[in-house]
This record gives structure tokens, C-alpha cells and sequence, in this order.
């Protein structure tokens, strides 16, 4: 099982406790991290961690300068985001590839995802609030008004590479439309394919932002969930309100005890409670 992540310097923790959920339930993966930035150093710990946890692990060097001027993500403002842009191309020697962000949990064996049939080049989860709230900014990037995928969880089929958009025709739109994404990667993602994309069920990219009221309490659909992705509120700030929060805490402590973790802030009531008063105006 080939498992593809993106990483900076700064999100190294994130990256040893989503590989520590990983290894749990999935033996013997080969994991990809796409970077530009770690140390040899970092390299050698981060081998020496999967190793330890039963994964082999390799490091493909990109050239974030590629991305210069695009929107930067993150509380580290960087472009890293953008490299699973370049997955279709830096592992087309592959089979199949499935990627991950670093902000999220496995919860259980991905085995049933990696082997789905697959209709198209990639499967995605669609993402609920944007088709709910974002239309015309899903009709400005795509033409559509719906079926606007979520771009943390993406299995890549390279026996569908008939459909991968040509390097040059998708740098040539990144360079034209810089000033018009507001989801970065995911939106040229869905410019290209979102109409060459199989939706996957919601328990392989299960979000854990509230739905509802009623969600808050009792999580729908949480119990079935094969990946948690903290998508939007991130659990190592200390104003996080999201679901699972208890979760990501349990792995985070257990890591903590061999590995030098330090990402995660004790939580803030006040920061909390100024978050969700801003979620509830929106």
C-alpha cells in the first residue's frame, strides 16, 4: 500500500502521529513524503520512527518555488500544501497511491479503500460545506454548482493516467487564476477533476467540524469512521471546539512518551469561547 503525505519542518509531529494512527490498524505500508525542506537529520528520525512502527518510508525533494505567488496555507505560511498537486507526475511509476493529510487519524484499516475500483484517476469525499456554502465560488472555479471533493483524503488509480492534465496546461492556469483560490490545492484539484472523480463515503474523510446542533452531541456518522480529518480547527491550537478532540490528545500522549512532541497547546476557555461565538455570526 503505497500512503503519500506532505510535509515542512513545521508539521514533523503532526506527521509521527498521523503514521502512529496509520501503523495501528495497517502493516507494512510504503509511505512517500513529499518535501522540501527537512534536514537530513529530520530524515533520519523520521525512518527511524516508521521502522519502528513497522512502515518503510522515502523522500521525494520538490521545488516549492513552483508555487511562488499562489495563497500560502497554514500557521507556518507555506506552500507546501501545493505539492499533492504534483503527485500525479513525481509517482506515475506507481500502481496507486493514496494520499493524507497530516491532520487526521486512521481509525482503522484502509485495505477496503486502497482496493476500490475505481471509475476515474482519483476518489475523494465530497466536501459538505463548501457545495453547501461556497456555489458561487464552486461555479467560478469549476463551471459546476455541486460535487466539490475535499482534498485530504485522495486515492490516485494511475491505470486511469488517460485523464491527468498535462503539467504544463495546469501550471499555465495556476499562473492565470492566482488571485481566485480560496481553498488553494483543493480548488485546482476540482478545476481539473471534478468531474473525473468517484465520491468515496464520508467515513474515509470524516471531518470533524460540527453539522448541526445535534451533531455536537452525538457526532454522526463518527462511529463509522475510518479517517478522522481535523480539516478546518486544528486540535494543537488552543482554541480548537472541533469533534475527537479526546482522540488526537490519547495518541498525541502516548507518542509524546519516546518521541520530542511539543506542537500541542493546552486549550484556552477563553479562546474557545471567542471561536465559537464567530462560528455561530457565520
Amino acid at each position: 500500500m503505497n500512503i503519500c503525505f506532505v510535509v515542512n519542518r513545521s508539521y514533523i509531529g503532526q506527521l509521527k502521529v498521523a503514521i502512529y494512527s496509520l501503523a495501528k490498524y495497517n502493516k507494512e505500508t510504503n509511505i512517500i513524503v513529499l518535501t522540501h525542506d527537512l534536514t537530513n537529520i529530520d530524515k533520519e528520525d523520521l525512518i527511524r520512527f516508521a521502522k519502528e512502527y513497522g512502515q518503510a518510508i522515502r523522500f521525494v525533494n520538490m521545488d516549492d518555488s513552483l508555487f511562488e505567488g499562489l495563497p500560502r496555507m497554514g500557521y507556518d505560511a507555506s506552500y507546501t500544501a501545493y505539492f499533492k498537486l504534483m503527485i500525479p507526475y513525481a509517482l506515475s511509476d506507481l500502481e496507486k497511491v493514496l494520499y493524507l493529510d497530516c491532520d487526521l487519524l486512521v481509525e482503522k484499516s484502509l485495505d477496503e479503500l486502497y482496493n476500490k475500483n475505481t471509475n476515474h484517476f482519483m476518489s475523494a469525499c465530497l466536501d459538505e460545506k463548501v457545495n453547501k456554502k461556497r456555489i458561487e465560488h464552486i461555479k467560478l472555479i469549476t463551471g459546476e454548482t455541486k460535487n466539490y471533493f475535499n482534498s485530504g483524503v485522495i486515492l490516485f488509480d494511475f491505470k486511469h493516467q488517460d485523464e491527468i492534465v498535462n503539467q504544463d496546461v495546469l501550471f499555465d492556469y495556476i499562473k492565470s487564476n492566482k488571485e481566485i483560490f480560496k481553498f488553494h490545492d483543493q480548488d485546482i484539484l476540482n478545476h481539473f477533476y471534478i468531474n473525473k472523480c468517484d465520491h468515496l463515503e464520508e467515513k474515509y474523510n470524516y471531518v470533524t467540524t460540527y453539522k448541526s446542533i445535534k451533531d455536537i452531541f452525538i457526532h454522526q456518522g463518527g462511529k463509522d469512521a475510518v479517517v478522522i480529518h481535523y480539516a478546518n480547527w486544528k486540535p494543537w491550537n488552543n482554541n480548537y471546539i472541533g469533534k475527537y478532540y479526546k482522540k488526537y490528545l490519547k495518541a498525541y500522549k502516548t507518542l509524546k512518551k519516546n518521541e520530542k512532541l511539543n506542537f500541542l497547546k493546552r486549550r484556552n476557555i477563553f479562546s474557545m469561547l471567542k471561536l465559537i461565538l464567530k462560528y455561530i455570526v457565520r
